[in-house]
């Protein structure tokens, strides 16, 4: 027998995407058939045979057109004239599948083509403040036409009410207010450090003087306070507390009698300098004299000698400081 070539035989999506038409038979006449009832079997099966060959070399045409239709266009024809109660289980979720990752390759270049998108509208608003930029610098730079011209302001921005539009350097700006509380130590609530400085601070010292009978209230609470308290943890915190505020007191005690001290000398000087004498500014070694002396003076005779004692230990302990540590010999060893 001749060997028949048979095709490969179609693909899952080639019968998915087959088209089916319709086949229309022609209703036999009843005469027709009872007259050619022993020539019927004879043609019927050899024409039977012919057309069951036409239909299958039309069905394969029709699977090789499918096939290079899905090739083309797979979206285009998806499986509208099939029924699916004759396909397998298999097949449909194959197909199902396939789907599955044609959809998430189109939202992947979506997402791509949005992610794009954002970083050109991030990067124009850099672009945008550069050439803002620039055109500030141009707008604001103002030449006179000659060097002996007028200051010219621009006409750009509104003059403030609070300033002055023209400051020159001969008279200079207003300082700021400031309070002093939070101003840096040793200004005084003043900008700028001198003689101006101390008189500020001076100022800020007798405005602010009826806070010490505030502190001293807060002392008293506290020792009462100290007196109640059982647990030893929180007497310790107020103890610590208490001793601060004591040495704060005696600090701005001492500044106190340093300023009257200074006042008084330079009242002093104002007066001979009135009568025609050379003025005499005290040095810093002097002024201390001076306070040691005034100290002890309003002090008895039991205290002066404990002040004494303990200033000369305190002494005594910075020359030890002081002093190089001995070698060590073969006869200490």
């Amino acid at each position: 027998m001749p060997a028949v070539k048979r095709k490969a035989p179609p693909t899952l999506g080639a019968k998915l995407n087959r088209r089916v038409r319709p086949r229309f038979e022609a209703e036999p006449d009843s005469d027709v058939e009872e007259g050619s009832s022993d020539e019927a079997p004879s043609e019927e099966e050899g024409g039977g045979f012919h057309t069951g060959s036409d239909t299958e070399e039309e069905e394969d045409e029709e699977v090789e057109e499918g096939s290079d239709d899905e090739s083309d266009a797979p979206s285009e024809h998806g499986g509208a004239g099939i029924d699916a109660a004759q396909l397998s289980f298999g097949a449909l979720a194959k197909a199902q599948a396939s789907l599955g990752t044609l959809k998430k390759k189109k939202k992947g270049s979506k997402g791509g083509d949005d992610e794009s998108d954002d970083d050109e509208e991030k990067e124009e608003p850099n672009w945008k403040t550069e050439i803002e930029k620039g055109l500030k610098s141009k707008v604001e730079k103002h030449h006179r036409t000659s060097k002996h011209a007028p200051v010219e302001m621009t006409s750009k921005k509104p003059v403030s009410r609070r300033r002055e539009f023209l400051v020159t350097n001969d008279a200079p700006a207003k300082p700021k207010a400031r309070d002093p509380r939070f101003a840096p130590p040793g200004l005084g609530g003043s900008i700028s450090g001198g003689s101006k400085a101390v008189v500020d601070e001076i100022k800020a010292r007798k405005a602010y003087s009826f806070l010490d009978d505030y502190q001293e209230d807060e002392m008293k609470q506290l020792r009462m306070a100290i007196k109640k308290t059982k647990d030893a943890h929180e007497k310790e915190e107020l103890q610590r507390a208490l001793l601060s505020m004591e040495s704060k007191k005696k600090a701005r005690v001492r500044k106190d009698k340093e300023r009257e001290l200074l006042s008084e000398h330079k009242k002093k000087e104002k007066e001979l300098i009135k009568q025609g004498k050379t003025p005499f500014y005290l040095k810093k070694s002097e002024q201390k004299k001076q306070l040691l002396v005034e100290q002890f003076a309003s002090m008895k005779k039991s205290q002066v000698d404990k002040a004494i004692e303990r200033k000369r230990k305190k002494i005594a302990g910075k020359e030890k400081k002081a002093l190089p540590f001995a070698r060590r010999t073969a006869e200490d060893r």
